[in-house]
């Protein structure tokens, strides 16, 4: 299930989840600038290789977030393909994010 949430949403999902996985699926140079606190960067064109590395999440909420939210809407599309079951796509992306950023 992929769910569409605003930056509301999202604030109180990183908040209230002890499991969740933040993934900023923007360019490196793009996740080194700025990101969502205890985020982990995997661009969306290597996430096809990094399947087995999240397979510990299928069934933990993952936050999904890019600039804007199209490239994250792809990557929520990917993961659940492969069976990760709680996706979360940020909508607007890290623009519209008002939450802590490091």
């Amino acid at each position: 299930m992929i769910k569409l949430i605003n930056n509301e949403q999202a604030q109180k999902l990183i908040k209230d989840s002890k499991e969740l996985l933040i993934i900023d699926v923007r360019k490196f140079s793009e996740f080194k600038k700025s990101r969502i606190v205890n985020s982990k960067n995997i661009p969306v064109d290597e996430l096809e290789w990094e399947l087995e590395e999240l397979e510990d999440f299928k069934d933990k909420p993952i936050l999904v977030y890019c600039k804007v939210g199209a490239k994250s809407s792809v990557a929520c599309a990917m993961l659940e393909e492969e069976g990760f079951k709680k996706l979360y796509n940020l909508r607007g992306g890290i623009l519209d994010y008002t939450g802590a950023i490091e």
